[in-house]
């Protein structure tokens, strides 16, 4: 059950518990709670987020038991049995399978679904591919792996990417310019 096999999208992590009866504290990567697709009896894949978690490298498959959004999103999964277990399986990464996510509507698209689609400029020309993006919790950043090998990282602005169009799977960027 590799992320890659199955389309995987990381939508949390957890690396505290929450009170005695093995609750995980997630910290969501859209803090927008309220488009938050997880829900109770949902299953969510885990992976480890280092070597201190016990969770299996390959993955495992859990299913959401309860879940509450407040000042923190508190989950309990089935089948852990106290804090002492859950803290075996801490820290982790929730991932969930990308047709998961509800349809968009009006030509709009999930970030994870622009991975790998052609960078070009302006003028069409090919400069390289998108490679990921992350969130500094200000705006999103795409990482950009240039035709030479390189990879920069920009802010998913219009100043750098006026346009995303969706027909031919391509962003236009506007390379910066460098000065000394």
């Amino acid at each position: 059950m590799s992320k890659e096999s199955l389309k995987m999208v990381k939508i949390a992590s957890a690396f505290h518990p929450h009170g005695i009866k093995g609750q995980a504290e997630l910290r969501l990567l859209n803090d927008n709670y309220d488009e938050s697709i997880l829900d109770e009896g949902m299953k969510v894949y885990l992976y480890p987020a280092n070597e201190k978690s016990q969770v299996s490298k390959a993955g495992e498959e859990w299913v959401i038991q309860k879940l509450a959004f407040g000042n923190k999103v508190i989950c309990t999964f089935n089948g852990v049995k106290d804090r002492t277990h859950l803290e075996t399986m801490l820290p982790f990464e929730l991932f969930v399978p990308r047709d998961a996510f509800p349809e968009t509507e009006n030509n709009e698209v999930y970030l994870v679904d622009l991975v790998d689609w052609d960078i070009v400029s302006p003028e069409g020309k090919q400069l390289g591919t998108l490679e990921g993006f992350s969130d500094n919790g200000q705006q999103y950043l795409f990482d950009v792996r240039l035709n030479d090998g390189s990879v920069i990282t920009l802010p998913y602005v219009d100043a750098f990417f006026p346009e995303i169009n969706s027909e031919k799977k391509q962003i236009v960027m506007i390379m910066p310019e460098y000065s000394e």
